[in-house]
């Protein structure tokens, strides 16, 4: 059995973390034992869903930028306590740098995986986009979203070497394909008619742009005031988002759900899937909303690759472009499962292929 550490940093119900614990539940568990690494023990909304597993829960100190010597002392120590590991499976990329050669040095192979195009801007987008660059020289092998989110983080020279793959950002198909009967029992449970039903999925964060959600949204109620707008996710910027709705004064038509274990219901009920955000690798939610036949719009800062079934809009932040989309008449929900299968989405494939890979390198 190959044994793999996943260091996945939260076990919040996000993108990333949501596709690879899937991954890790579709592999034979025979074969591949997944184990997982998180650094903020009060972001663990999966944890039970990973225990269900049987995979392991290690907690590291959190990385403040000041204690690097911390952070270095507890993986050492961790890795001599625990030989039994031959593989080191990042997800987070801000200080693998610092981690990742200590793994090599007990002997793991090591992974580097990219889930984005950008760390944003500011003083900590330059600091991570520092922390980040010898990745590059350090991983054994590197995996991204796709062929972009490769290049943004590990250079045109990695991913067109050999050691570089792309990880498709699957999901199960079977749950988020559309289904009549759930979406009128969660329009009914929600006390939805005929309402045009707005939907965000995503951490709440400078990054997924909120607020240009709801100056949108608060423009679209007054050519159509019944529509409702529900966001699922929570973060940093909660309070910032609700002192926000209340000024806009539109608190009655948008109900925010937190993190949900049944986002694929709630993509049943929604008649519009919204991204606007100011940067963003391939999405899972993106994918799990094309699942659903959902009409997706994002903004063109979004990786276009996450476009399968061809019903993704890509829109410039501009609120009189999202206000008009977001006003066309609703299109019938097309069947896309076929389209998401054939493009390499489907999480049992893509597990296979993990699988094999995990018990390839070692």
């Amino acid at each position: 059995m190959v044994k793999v550490l996943e260091m996945i940093a939260t076990l919040t119900y996000g993108g990333s973390q949501a596709m690879i614990v899937n991954l890790c539940k579709a592999m034979n568990r025979e074969n591949v034992q997944c184990d997982f690494i998180v650094d903020h023990p009060d972001m663990m909304g999966m944890k039970e869903v990973v225990e269900s597993l049987g995979s392991k829960i290690y907690i590291m100190p959190t990385f403040k930028g000041t204690n690097i010597g911390e952070v270095k002392k507890a993986w050492d120590a961790f890795f001599d306590e625990h030989p039994e590991y031959q593989i080191l499976h990042s997800h987070s990329r801000s200080y693998a740098s610092i981690y990742i050669p200590i793994a090599k040095k007990h002997g793991l192979k090591t992974i580097i995986h990219s889930h984005n195009t950008s760390n944003g801007k500011g003083l900590t987008a330059m600091v991570k986009n520092l922390l980040q660059y010898p990745l590059r020289y350090q991983a054994d092998y590197f995996f991204g979203c796709s062929k972009e989110a490769g290049e943004w983080l590990f250079g045109n020279k990695v991913v067109n070497g050999d050691r570089f793959f792309v990880l498709n950002n699957a999901i199960d198909t079977d749950k988020f394909s559309f289904d009549q009967n759930i979406r009128d029992e969660y329009r009914k449970s929600f006390g939805l008619n005929r309402e045009r039903v707005f939907i965000q999925v995503g951490r709440i964060s400078k990054q997924k742009n909120y607020e240009f959600t709801l100056e949108v949204f608060a423009d679209h109620l007054k050519e159509y005031p019944e529509s409702r707008l529900f966001i699922v996710g929570n973060g940093e910027l909660r309070e910032a988002i609700d002192r926000r709705i209340d000024e806009l004064g539109i608190s009655n038509r948008i109900t925010i759900l937190e993190n949900r274990d049944d986002v694929n219901k709630l993509l049943q009920m929604a008649d519009y899937f919204l991204m606007p955000s100011l940067f963003e690798g391939l999405s899972v939610a993106a994918v799990e909303a094309q699942a659903s036949g959902i009409r997706c719009l994002l903004s063109d800062q979004c990786d276009t690759n996450v476009n399968i079934s061809g019903f993704c809009e890509f829109l410039p932040l501009k609120k009189e472009i999202w206000l008009k989309k977001m006003s066309e008449d609703m299109k019938l929900r097309p069947y896309t499962k076929k389209d998401i299968i054939k493009a390499g989405f489907d999480v049992k494939t893509t597990a296979k292929w993990l699988e094999e890979f995990y018990g390839s390198i070692v």
